[in-house]
């Protein structure tokens, strides 16, 4: 395959992920009840609020150039939507960490990101991800 059109199929990774995430989101509403949903979408909001301010932290100061590397806000934004999958739908969590790893992957095989990239950016951002996400889901549990 030609670079556009592997560019192509990584450019479709995070809607695809999005739009399964929605649909999740719109299932618990669903099943069990709007605030269950919505929690569920302020732990992705949260969480997005999040990994953008460590982007405009690291713009800021540059952290990852002074270690020669760089914040992968691709890896980041993606790892927002597995974290609900982990939390929300553990029977999809295990497709979506292997999907995250071949979007990795790509990542890699077309050069927007080195490999140190996108650990760095998930060791960074994984935990708070997690922790929004899982945090508000005891309080829908409520």
């Amino acid at each position: 395959m030609t670079f556009e059109q592997w560019a192509f199929i990584a450019d479709l990774y995070t809607p695809i992920i999005v739009i399964v995430c929605i649909i999740c989101m719109l299932l618990a509403g669903r099943d069990h009840g709007l605030k269950n949903g919505l929690l569920q979408l302020g732990g992705v909001v949260l969480s997005t609020v999040f990994i953008y301010a460590v982007m405009f932290v690291d713009n800021t100061i540059g952290i990852w150039p002074a270690f020669d590397l760089d914040y992968s806000t691709h890896t980041a934004i993606a790892l927002v939507f597995i974290g609900y999958f982990m939390v929300y739908t553990p029977k999809l969590s295990v497709l979506m960490i292997l999907s995250m790893v071949g979007y990795a992957a790509l990542m890699m095989h077309q050069k927007y990101h080195t490999l140190a990239d996108i650990i760095t950016t998930t060791i960074c951002v994984m935990p708070i991800i997690l922790l929004c996400q899982y945090k508000l889901s005891v309080i829908a549990k409520r």
